[in-house]
């Protein structure tokens, strides 16, 4: 278990694993069918994760100043937002 920690709380693997959650909810979040009708709506998608996932990588690096341990829970939280906010934009924009 002590290994486990020590393996998921490197900055590396952190800022990797925020790295891709947000790609992946980019993907996700790119591949709604948006009606011509939402205008500047539409660019919600293109910019809303990389904002955030940027947003979460520098809380991360702030987080790791004060703490030294558990800062994956950020990453872990990060990853759960980033990928709920386009499964969802997804599900309500298909319907």
């Amino acid at each position: 278990m002590e290994k486990l920690i020590n393996l998921i709380d490197k900055p590396n693997n952190n800022i990797i694993g925020i790295l891709a959650g947000m790609m992946i909810s980019w993907i996700i979040a790119m591949s709604t069918d948006l009606s011509p009708s939402s205008g500047h709506g539409g660019f919600i998608p293109l910019v809303f994760p990389p904002i955030i996932g940027i947003f979460f990588i520098g809380l991360y690096y702030v987080s790791r100043i004060f703490i030294k341990k558990y800062n994956w829970i950020i990453s872990l939280f990060a990853i759960i937002y980033l990928l709920h906010f386009a499964i969802d934009f997804y599900i309500t924009e298909n319907i």
